[in-house]
């Protein structure tokens, strides 16, 4: 059976929410808040499709770094204008700004799962 785990790193669980009332019914995915320290990140690319990492403080890159580089495609999603930026350069890392509206935040989402993601 193929796998078609989504991860989603959401230390307040607001877009986790979010993309499981949209999405949920499709996509099977898998919310952290925290990675605790059982968690293989060296089978990261056998176990996941896709990674939205959202970023709500520099805090928060820490455990982005953990995963980076796993070869699993990685879309970081921040409301902080700078950090998209930032992260903008960086060709291996995808960008969502969460500070769009509600529409435009799904059109977003479902361009990256529909990309990555058999369903």
């Amino acid at each position: 059976m193929k796998n078609n785990k989504v991860l989603i790193y959401d230390n307040q669980h607001g877009f986790s929410r979010f993309l499981t009332k949209v999405f949920g019914e499709v996509y099977d995915f898998e919310i952290f808040k925290k990675f605790d320290t059982t968690f293989d990140f060296d089978n990261l690319k056998n176990e996941y499709l896709l990674a939205f990492f959202v970023i709500y403080s520099e805090k928060n890159i820490f455990d982005l770094m953990k995963i980076y580089r796993k070869e699993v495609p990685l879309v970081v999603c921040t409301f902080n204008e700078q950090l998209l930026h930032q992260f903008e350069s960086i060709t291996d890392i995808s960008v969502i700004n969460t500070s769009k509206c509600k529409q435009e935040l799904i059109n977003d989402f479902q361009i990256f799962l529909y990309t990555y993601v058999e369903v």
